[in-house]
Protein backbone atom coordinates (compact mmCIF):
# COMPACT_ATOMS: atom_id res chain seq x y z
CA UNK A 1 0.00 0.00 0.00
CA UNK A 2 1.44 3.38 -0.97
CA UNK A 3 2.07 6.01 1.66
CA UNK A 4 0.79 9.08 -0.11
CA UNK A 5 -0.53 11.26 2.70
CA UNK A 6 1.68 14.24 3.36
CA UNK A 7 1.41 16.43 6.44
CA UNK A 8 -0.56 19.02 4.50
CA UNK A 9 -3.06 16.43 3.23
CA UNK A 10 -3.55 14.94 6.68
CA UNK A 11 -4.07 18.36 8.26
CA UNK A 12 -6.57 19.28 5.55
CA UNK A 13 -8.51 16.00 6.00
CA UNK A 14 -8.63 16.55 9.76
CA UNK A 15 -9.54 20.23 9.26
CA UNK A 16 -6.92 21.46 11.73
CA UNK A 17 -4.06 23.99 11.31
CA UNK A 18 -1.43 21.76 12.94
CA UNK A 19 -1.18 18.53 14.91
CA UNK A 20 -1.27 20.38 18.24
CA UNK A 21 -4.97 20.92 17.48
CA UNK A 22 -5.66 17.19 17.18
CA UNK A 23 -8.60 16.58 19.52
CA UNK A 24 -9.99 13.39 21.03
CA UNK A 25 -12.82 13.29 18.50
CA UNK A 26 -10.33 13.47 15.61
CA UNK A 27 -7.94 10.80 16.94
CA UNK A 28 -9.96 7.95 15.40
CA UNK A 29 -9.78 9.64 11.98
CA UNK A 30 -6.06 10.24 12.47
CA UNK A 31 -5.43 6.60 13.41
CA UNK A 32 -7.35 5.39 10.36
CA UNK A 33 -5.03 7.49 8.14
CA UNK A 34 -1.79 6.22 9.71
CA UNK A 35 -1.23 3.36 7.23
CA UNK A 36 -1.32 5.81 4.32
CA UNK A 37 1.01 8.34 5.96
CA UNK A 38 4.66 8.75 5.38
CA UNK A 39 6.41 7.48 8.55
CA UNK A 40 8.06 10.87 9.12
CA UNK A 41 4.65 12.59 8.96
CA UNK A 42 3.25 10.15 11.53
CA UNK A 43 6.22 10.64 13.85
CA UNK A 44 5.99 14.42 13.49
CA UNK A 45 2.26 14.34 14.26
CA UNK A 46 2.73 12.15 17.33
CA UNK A 47 5.49 14.41 18.62
CA UNK A 48 3.10 17.37 18.46
CA UNK A 49 0.29 15.47 20.14
CA UNK A 50 1.84 14.21 23.38
CA UNK A 51 -1.51 13.15 24.79
CA UNK A 52 -2.02 10.70 21.90
CA UNK A 53 -1.33 7.64 24.04
CA UNK A 54 -3.54 8.93 26.84
CA UNK A 55 -6.32 9.78 24.39
CA UNK A 56 -6.00 6.37 22.74
CA UNK A 57 -6.24 4.71 26.14
CA UNK A 58 -9.31 6.81 26.96
CA UNK A 59 -10.96 5.71 23.72
CA UNK A 60 -10.11 2.07 24.46
CA UNK A 61 -11.51 2.57 27.97
CA UNK A 62 -14.78 3.85 26.52
CA UNK A 63 -14.93 0.89 24.16
CA UNK A 64 -14.23 -1.46 27.08
CA UNK A 65 -17.04 0.13 29.10
CA UNK A 66 -19.44 -0.16 26.16
CA UNK A 67 -18.46 -3.78 25.63
CA UNK A 68 -18.96 -4.48 29.34
CA UNK A 69 -22.44 -2.95 29.17
CA UNK A 70 -23.34 -5.05 26.14
CA UNK A 71 -22.11 -8.27 27.73
CA UNK A 72 -23.82 -7.48 31.04
CA UNK A 73 -27.10 -6.64 29.32
CA UNK A 74 -26.82 -9.84 27.29
CA UNK A 75 -26.29 -11.88 30.47
CA UNK A 76 -29.35 -10.26 32.07
CA UNK A 77 -31.46 -11.04 29.00
CA UNK A 78 -30.28 -14.64 28.96
CA UNK A 79 -30.99 -15.04 32.68
CA UNK A 80 -34.49 -13.60 32.20
CA UNK A 81 -35.16 -15.88 29.22
CA UNK A 82 -33.96 -18.95 31.12
CA UNK A 83 -36.02 -18.01 34.20
CA UNK A 84 -39.19 -17.71 32.08
CA UNK A 85 -38.43 -21.05 30.42
CA UNK A 86 -37.94 -22.68 33.83
CA UNK A 87 -41.28 -21.28 35.00
CA UNK A 88 -43.00 -22.69 31.90
CA UNK A 89 -41.28 -26.05 32.37
CA UNK A 90 -42.36 -26.19 36.02
CA UNK A 91 -45.96 -25.43 35.01
CA UNK A 92 -45.90 -28.15 32.35
CA UNK A 93 -44.34 -30.65 34.75
CA UNK A 94 -47.17 -29.85 37.17
CA UNK A 95 -49.65 -30.66 34.41
CA UNK A 96 -47.95 -34.03 33.84
CA UNK A 97 -48.63 -34.95 37.49
CA UNK A 98 -52.37 -34.52 37.07
CA UNK A 99 -54.13 -37.86 37.35
CA UNK A 100 -57.01 -36.81 35.10
CA UNK A 101 -54.70 -35.95 32.16
CA UNK A 102 -55.57 -37.91 29.03
CA UNK A 103 -52.96 -39.61 26.88
CA UNK A 104 -53.50 -36.92 24.23
CA UNK A 105 -53.11 -34.19 26.87
CA UNK A 106 -49.95 -35.88 28.20
CA UNK A 107 -48.52 -35.95 24.66
CA UNK A 108 -49.26 -32.22 24.20
CA UNK A 109 -47.58 -31.38 27.52
CA UNK A 110 -44.51 -33.45 26.63
CA UNK A 111 -44.37 -31.75 23.21
CA UNK A 112 -44.53 -28.39 24.99
CA UNK A 113 -41.67 -29.39 27.29
CA UNK A 114 -39.57 -30.56 24.34
CA UNK A 115 -40.31 -27.30 22.49
CA UNK A 116 -39.11 -25.22 25.43
CA UNK A 117 -35.98 -27.33 25.83
CA UNK A 118 -35.28 -26.92 22.10
CA UNK A 119 -35.81 -23.14 22.31
CA UNK A 120 -33.42 -22.95 25.26
CA UNK A 121 -30.76 -24.87 23.34
CA UNK A 122 -31.20 -22.69 20.28
CA UNK A 123 -31.03 -19.49 22.36
CA UNK A 124 -27.87 -20.77 24.08
CA UNK A 125 -26.23 -21.46 20.70
CA UNK A 126 -27.24 -18.02 19.41
CA UNK A 127 -25.86 -16.41 22.56
CA UNK A 128 -22.53 -18.22 22.23
CA UNK A 129 -22.33 -17.15 18.59
CA UNK A 130 -23.11 -13.55 19.59
CA UNK A 131 -20.43 -13.51 22.30
CA UNK A 132 -17.93 -15.14 19.95
CA UNK A 133 -18.66 -12.45 17.36
CA UNK A 134 -18.11 -9.70 19.91
CA UNK A 135 -14.84 -11.29 21.06
CA UNK A 136 -13.58 -11.78 17.50
CA UNK A 137 -14.60 -8.27 16.47
CA UNK A 138 -12.87 -6.77 19.48
CA UNK A 139 -9.75 -8.83 18.84
CA UNK A 140 -9.62 -7.80 15.17
CA UNK A 141 -10.21 -4.13 16.03
CA UNK A 142 -7.48 -4.21 18.65
CA UNK A 143 -5.01 -5.83 16.29
CA UNK A 144 -5.85 -3.32 13.55
CA UNK A 145 -5.27 -0.40 15.90
CA UNK A 146 -1.93 -1.87 16.97
CA UNK A 147 -0.88 -2.43 13.36
CA UNK A 148 -2.03 1.04 12.34
CA UNK A 149 -0.03 2.57 15.16
CA UNK A 150 3.05 0.44 14.62
CA UNK A 151 3.32 0.41 10.82
CA UNK A 152 3.98 4.11 10.18
CA UNK A 153 6.41 4.29 13.06
CA UNK A 154 8.85 2.00 11.34
CA UNK A 155 7.79 -1.47 12.48
CA UNK A 156 9.07 -4.02 10.02
CA UNK A 157 7.79 -7.54 10.26
CA UNK A 158 9.47 -10.44 8.53
CA UNK A 159 6.67 -12.70 7.35
CA UNK A 160 8.81 -15.12 5.38
CA UNK A 161 9.14 -18.60 6.82
CA UNK A 162 12.68 -19.73 7.53
CA UNK A 163 14.02 -16.39 6.31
Amino acid sequence: MGRSLTETKVLRKLDIPDFRHLTKDKVVSFVSMLPQMDPDVAKHALEQFPAFAETSLAIVGCLKDSLGTIVSSNAENMNEFNARCQEALAALEGELRREDLTDEGRKLVIDGIMGIIGAMGQKDSENKEFLSGIFNGTLVAGLLVLLCLASPLGLRMNTSVGG
